[in-house]
């Protein structure tokens, strides 16, 4: 019954989408001088009639793609030539890109009957609802129950309960060992995020079990922490009603503009600079530092593990699009190389290299705000951020904290199919484990 319901929601979703989107188009400009990176940044933080699908970087002739609906493609093209920026269009009907992705979701679950939640039949080559992703944390963890622990982190701002999972393997010694947090799908439109962190978890997890030498040493050394869709809210909306949501779902008062930037929300350097203070942004930062529940919990939880006295290595945040990895600061517009940068480049080339050797795609890697445009607010500077006693302003203190920007370069963008999960956890997958390699060595193991 739950399965033909679902087949039933995603014809619906697939009509309503269509419509909604009907028109839509992606437009590609290539900024090359300063006056017009600054202009793109100006738009992007101030004009919510423009969706940008991918940030503004500050190096010359770097892409900067943005949706654009009917009504205002005859004014963008007249704001593009004052400014003398040319632009390609990249994707011509948004409707026709998100119904393909829908109808080739619906047919994967229809031809292969994978209409169960249990993780034993898990369809990893497929996108999931909401439920479906909880589901499988708590499967993951009762089929594993040696070595993994389902953790509530809290509930969302519309009641969902939002779970992760702590991998410590049996031949742990520590109560307290060193730590790594993995978060996916903070973003609600984002879908391969929650989809290839899932995916890598698995391909760790039966690594693991079949004894595999990194795999083991890797879960009985440190704890792993993981989280595959932490904007659930946003992210049931994506599924419900609109599949290009971005933010959370709490209403913002004296606006009629819902939800917030989560990563524009987190408790560090917060408010500044690449954050806009507009609710009707998408890049809208919050009422305060930490006002979406969501980032609350995080903050909490890892708040306790290091009062607890667990350090933390890494912290990465699963993004889509640009195959990149960025690193901290992101909120500086000078000076912005941590004490750590060459550390975090290193392993940075390292993950890349792994990812280009695995399915010969290519992630460029920098500090956030050399490549791109300062943000602040952002969860890869709390991460690496000193943990102090002021919960308003401090992170957490792992040395490697990354954004990391999955598949695709922009010929799908949020849609893309469903057939690039594999490959794209499976490079990910490399990726992990090339960075756990580093910190054992780090470790001294």
């Amino acid at each position: 019954m739950r399965a033909l319901l679902l087949l039933f929601l995603l014809v619906s979703f697939v009509v309503f989408v269509s419509a909604k989107y009907e028109g839509h188009q992606v437009w590609r400009m290539k900024p090359t001088t300063e006056r017009q990176m600054t202009w793109l940044n100006y738009i992007e933080e101030n004009m919510d009639e423009f969706d940008f699908w991918t940030s503004v970087s500050r190096i010359p002739g770097r892409h900067v793609d943005i949706m654009v609906q009917p009504n205002s493609q005859i004014n963008l093209r007249m704001l593009l030539k004052q400014e003398e920026l040319d632009f390609e269009i990249m994707i011509d009907d948004v409707s026709t890109l998100v119904a393909n992705q829908m109808d080739e979701i619906r047919t994967r679950r229809e031809s292969e009957h994978s209409f169960g939640i249990r993780s034993t039949s898990f369809d990893y080559n497929n996108y999931h609802e909401y439920e479906e992703i909880k589901q499988w944390v708590l499967d993951t963890a009762n089929e594993n129950s040696d070595i993994i622990t389902a953790f509530l982190l809290g509930t969302s701002y519309e009641g969902r309960d939002i779970y992760g999972l702590r991998i410590r393997g049996t031949g742990s010694q520590n109560p307290y060992p060193k730590a790594v947090w993995f978060e996916g799908g903070i973003h609600a439109r984002e879908w391969i995020s929650p989809a290839t962190v899932m995916g890598f978890t698995h391909k760790l997890i039966e690594e693991y079990r079949l004894g595999e030498s990194v795999a083991r040493m890797m879960f009985d050394n440190i704890d792993w922490y993981i989280v595959p869709s932490l904007n659930a809210d946003g992210y049931v909306y994506t599924w419900t009603t609109d599949r290009m949501w971005r933010k959370t779902r709490s209403p913002n008062t004296g606006s009629v503009c819902v939800g917030t930037d989560p990563n524009r929300n987190w408790p560090f350097e917060w408010g500044g600079i690449g954050a806009s203070d507009v609710p009707c942004s998408q890049t809208y930062m919050g009422s305060s530092a930490g006002s979406e529940i969501e980032v609350e919990n995080v903050v909490k939880y890892l708040r306790e593990r290091k009062a607890e006295g667990q350090d933390f290595l890494a912290f990465i945040d699963f993004h889509s699009y640009s195959q990149l990895i960025i690193a901290p600061w992101g909120y500086l517009e000078e000076n912005y190389y941590t004490d750590d940068y060459d550390d975090q480049m290193a392993m940075a080339d390292e993950m890349a290299t792994a990812i280009k050797e695995t399915h010969r795609k290519t992630y460029d890697h920098g500090v956030g705000a050399e490549i791109l445009y300062s943000t602040s607010g952002s969860s890869k500077d709390f991460g690496y951020a000193p943990f102090t006693t002021d919960a308003t302003n401090s992170g957490i203190g792992a040395k490697y904290s990354y954004t990391i920007e999955l598949r695709d370069t922009g010929r799908y963008g949020f849609a893309l199919p469903a057939n690039q999960i594999q490959p794209s956890y499976e490079e990910i997958h490399a990726a992990v484990r090339a960075m756990g390699t580093r910190l054992l060595t780090e470790l001294g193991l």
